[in-house]
Parts: C-alpha cells; structure tokens; sequence
C-alpha cells in the first residue's frame, strides 16, 4: 500500500460517514502506544501540537507549530499545504472557509485547553478516529521500509550492549549509551526498558543499580525512525548460565515460534496469544499465563497507527498482509524471574516473518 493509496482509502470511508472533512489533532507528546493521527495523513511527526485538516477532494492542509518547525514539514511532502502557527488553534481557524460536515480524529488525547478551543471552533465535529486509524491498520510501503531500519538500529544497539555492560557499569549508564548508540544510528530516539537483578519481578526503567555477576539483564529496545517504531526484547546472564536459566528460558523462545507460526492471514490476533500460552500452560504455567501475571504477549507498533492492537485473548482483529505488531511472550516464572524475548513481525499472505536477522537467544556476558 502506498500513502496515496491510504488517503483514497480514507476520503471513501469519509463519503460513507458523509463528511466533507475530518480534522486530525495531536499534542507532539510521542510515546509508544499512543496513536499519531498526523503521521497517517501527513508523514509528519511534529514537536508540537499540530492539525491536519483533510477535505473529502483529496486536499490536505497541515498546521504546524512551533510556527519556525514548517519549513520541515513542507520538505516531507511537496503536496502538502502547510500553515505556519505558534497556536494550533488559531492556525487552524484559517482553514475553515467554508460550510460542511466535519469529524475529529485525535480530539480526547489533546490538552484540555486545547481540546476545548477546538471543540468551540467545530461544535458538530463527529468523532472519526476509526476513519483513519483503520484505513492504518496495514503500513505503506514506505513505514515498513522505516521499520526494517529500525529492526537494524534496534539489533546493532543490542549488539552494542552486549559489548559494553560489564560488572559495575550501571543500568543508568547503559541505557544513556544505548539512547545515543541508536541516534548514532539514524534513530530519533530510543525507548528504552532496562532492568537487572538474580530474580527479576518484571522489566523496569533502570534506576541506577550496577550490575553484578550472576545478574540476568532483561531489556527491550525500541528505537524510532522516521515515525515508526520496532522492538526487540533480549534476556541476558552477567555470568554463565545455569542450566534451569537455559531450559526455560528455551521454553518462552519455544512459545513466541508457537505463536508467530500462528499469525496467518485470516486468523484473529487472539490465535497468537493462545498459541503462546499452550505452550506454557502444557509446562504447568497455567497460572503465570493471565493477569494478574501478565495481560498480553505482544501490541502493535506506531507512532502513526497502534492497530491491530494488542497481542491478547480478547483480541478479535483479523489478520491481513502489510500489518506490523510485536510478538513478545515476555514471562515470569518462578524457578528463573522474568524472561524478556521478543521480536517485530510483518504479516504477509504466507504468515509473520520477523524484521530482525537474529531471533532472541539466551546471552551469556563472559566474565
């Protein structure tokens, strides 16, 4: 699909709403499980809060701020109509010219100052978030090339951390490293969870601890290019392993094989999840398989769109070609702590192929 092809999908789906426009709303606020309507309609990722007004012809109108930001946002795409603003709201009050029936996209996730300007300046807007984000659902040519360059940078920042974390060094200091190493690469930035201890309860932020042998490092990258997201989740040992470490750390890698042979065209997401818990609950983790434990083996990957969701037993979404979601049985036992492992996946028609050239194995940093 291309981006062109998206926007047509979306002015049909506007003709089927009957709208004449919908106005896309989002605060420049990134963060991994919050959808960009902006980056669907515009390929823009903005530094502030920023408008995308698209018409049911086809024309697309985008307001940036800050108002110095524009000149970046006019070199995304020549056929953009681009407003300049240091106030979303007033910028955005230009475009409307005319009358006809709007819809909003992105309204409940903006400030409350924001929101409620906007809500006076279009009083009747329908709410049209499923308009966009479902004609998102699979990624464009172009987002699944930026999400193949992230798999990349997410990989080289792993092999990075295995290079550089070493008794002593601090959970604080390998994620600062790991930030950088990513922006180094061609990377925005890097959302980054890193945590290590002999008995982990889950995965956290690192909060300064240094690492210690006999500690087992659990880390997800995330790294962002370009607008879009790809992650990776690794498991390793300060130290050599021992053996039970290896066998059920064997037994999750086992489990996320189960469920990415399970993501076929045609199937909902649900499968997935269950696939994955088979394979745990036929080892006698039946317990550790569900909440409180844990709630879902995977989500999808923004910034634009977050569909088709979570990896999750109340998952109905069926899976198409072109759709782009994490697939990490990341899973507490009790004889081991909590295992990381997880890798992105693209669906295609012969199933989910992993964006990464190395699936997770266990890792051992030689003392």
């Amino acid at each position: 699909m291309t981006f062109d092809e998206r926007l047509m999908e979306i002015n049909r789906r506007l003709g089927e709403r009957g709208l004449d426009r919908i106005v896309a709303l989002h605060d420049g606020a990134h963060f991994i499980e919050k959808p960009d309507p902006i980056l669907v309609l515009s390929g823009f990722k903005s530094l502030g809060p920023c408008a995308v007004v698209l018409e049911r012809g086809g024309r697309v109108t985008l307001v940036v701020t800050p108002a110095w930001d524009a000149a970046r946002a006019a070199q995304g795409r020549p056929d953009l109509h681009v407003i300049a603003a240091d106030d979303v709201v007033n910028g955005l009050a230009g475009v409307f010219d005319g009358p006809g029936a709007a819809g909003s996209v992105g309204l409940a996730a903006m400030p409350f100052g924001i929101a409620q300007r906007i809500a006076q300046l279009i009083p009747d807007a329908l709410p049209a978030d499923a308009i966009v984000f479902d004609a998102a659902r699979r990624k464009t040519d172009t987002e699944i090339a930026h999400a193949r360059e992230a798999a990349r940078i997410a990989e080289l920042g792993y092999r990075h951390l295995l290079d550089i974390a070493r008794p002593g060094v601090t959970e604080d200091e390998l994620a600062v490293e790991l930030r950088w190493h990513s922006k180094s690469l061609g990377a925005e930035d890097n959302f980054v969870l890193l945590c290590a201890g002999p008995h982990n309860k889950a995965v956290a932020p690192s909060h300064g601890r240094p690492l210690q042998a006999g500690d087992i490092i659990v880390v997800e990258l995330t790294p962002s290019y370009r607008g879009q997201l790809v992650q990776i989740c690794r498991t390793i040992t300060v130290g050599t392993a021992g053996d039970t470490l290896r066998r059920k750390y064997a037994l999750v890698v086992e489990a996320m094989h189960a469920g990415i042979a399970a993501a076929q065209p045609g199937r909902p997401m649900a499968d997935v999840c269950r696939a994955i818990n088979d394979v745990l609950e036929a080892q006698g983790y039946g317990e550790f398989c569900h909440p409180p434990h844990i709630r879902r083996r995977g989500h999808g990957l923004g910034f634009g769109s977050i569909e088709p969701g979570d990896v999750a037993l109340d998952n109905a979404t069926i899976l198409e070609p072109d759709m782009l979601f994490m697939i990490h049985p990341n899973q507490y036992l009790p004889e081991t702590g909590y295992l990381l492992c997880g890798e992105p996946v693209l669906m295609t028609a012969g199933g989910a192929v992993t964006l990464t050239a190395q699936t997770a194995t266990l890792a051992e940093i030689e003392l």
